[in-house]
């Protein structure tokens, strides 16, 4: 398991770890460096997935660097794509978004060709922490992560620069044909906005999900995204996108929040046809803590609950969008269900 003495500090016994470290992919690739490849199925071209909501703080760059790493470190060929121009997830991969050169901005103005923006992504098996390798090396053995499409704050002009391009709702698919096939999944996160990058993430897309706290402010704003997804499919930008479901973020444990969930569930079917994931995600400072380390929580604290929840929210994703990694993920899930008996 990657940094095994970092790691030590989980309360768990030497059974369960070698039982569920095993299940989760890691043990191996994670203590030597090598890429663990639990299924070596492949498919012609990739499932692009986003994580959408116009509201922000809903956990939508985390989802996705944790879903990136997961697919990642099973042995699949991943494409992570950062378009929120505040950068969180170039950040969390380890890179300094003003010192890049070229970014997903340059690629959607036409400057330049996106497989010449694409970065490594690695992580210190040591800190655990993700680095840039042009800048920084490692204390421990170097672990890969998904490749990153990286931005910054340059694409904050977008809306304004982008839109008298004729074609500009596409520009991010046609950049993505070139390079499509290969990888396995290409994952988007995308701003709190539903302007110009967030429209080419919907375009770009087969599957969106969508993160959100269990409140009724929250849930006020999905009316203007769903408009938006329709009118996308509407104008035969792309009329096979499909809606995932809605995953709970940031839920807590008393009764009411329970209550407001349940709530939702029943009013986001009936009144906007939207499916709500069984699996949510837990309200906990691990997620900011490992963000502010450049790191994720299936690889700091991957025994943890929270961890867990994202492999049973993956099991479910994979449900709706298929691909060669839908068996191991539920082998995953299996061995965690087995482990809480």
């Amino acid at each position: 398991m990657m940094g095994l003495t970092k790691l030590e500090v989980v309360e768990m016994t030497r059974k369960k770890r070698k039982k569920v470290g095993k299940a989760f992919g890691f043990e191996i690739g994670l203590r030597s460096g090598k890429d663990v490849r639990m299924n070596d199925q492949r498919q012609t071209e990739a499932i692009v997935l986003a994580a959408v909501n116009e509201k922000g703080g809903v956990t939508k760059t985390t989802s996705t660097a944790n879903l990136a790493v997961m697919l990642s470190r099973l042995g699949f060929r991943v494409l992570a794509i950062d378009s929120d121009p505040q950068g969180h997830l170039t950040f969390t991969f380890g890179y300094e978004r003003n010192t890049l050169e070229h970014t997903l901005y340059d690629v959607l103005l036409g400057k330049v060709a996106l497989k010449d923006i694409i970065l490594p992504t690695c992580i210190d098996s040591e800190s655990l922490a993700f680095f840039d390798p042009g800048t920084n090396q490692a204390r421990g053995e170097v672990v890969h992560g998904p490749d990153l499409i990286p931005i910054n704050m340059r694409a904050s002009a977008a809306d304004g620069e982008l839109r008298g391009k004729l074609t500009w709702p596409v520009l991010l698919r046609r950049a993505l044909a070139p390079v499509a096939s290969q990888y396995d999944y290409i994952l988007i996160d995308t701003n709190p906005s539903l302007g110009v990058l967030t429209v080419n993430a919907l375009c770009a897309s087969q599957v969106l999900f969508i993160p959100l706290i269990p409140e009724v402010l929250s849930v006020q704003g999905l009316g203007d995204l769903l408009q938006v997804v329709h009118q996308v499919k509407d104008d035969s930008l792309n009329p096979s996108l499909v809606i995932a479901g809605v995953v709970f973020t940031k839920v807590q444990k008393y009764k009411g929040h329970q209550e407001i969930i349940d709530t939702l569930r029943g009013d986001l079917s009936k009144e906007l046809g939207i499916s709500c994931f069984d699996s949510y995600l837990r309200q906990s400072a691990v997620f900011t803590n490992a963000a502010n380390r450049r790191s994720v929580v299936v690889i700091s604290d991957p025994y943890s609950e929270h961890a867990k929840d994202y492999w049973r929210l993956l099991e479910e994703l994979l449900r709706s969008v298929g691909g060669p990694a839908r068996e191991p993920v539920e082998r995953v899930v299996q061995a965690i269900h087995a482990d809480t008996l």
